[in-house]
């Protein structure tokens, strides 16, 4: 089974979110597909930068979701 990664980034502060992105990549496993998601999420948040974030107190959240493709 192969894995799509589902990322939604959300404001707390204004309580509302983005779109759910869904990347076109299938991932091999669930490790492989959650592993990347906290990298992005990780990295999502360091452009944003830490003012941003921490006014509009945004999080990323993200989902492994199993590819009917697979």
């Amino acid at each position: 089974m192969k894995f799509t990664l589902v990322m939604t980034i959300c404001s707390q502060m204004y309580a509302t979110c983005m779109p759910p992105l869904e990347q076109d990549y299938l991932y091999e496993t669930h490790f492989d597909c959650a592993t990347v998601g906290y990298l992005r999420s990780f990295d999502t948040l360091n452009k944003l930068g830490s003012d941003r974030v921490n006014n509009e107190r945004i999080v990323v959240s993200f989902l492994c979701k199993p590819s009917l493709d697979s």
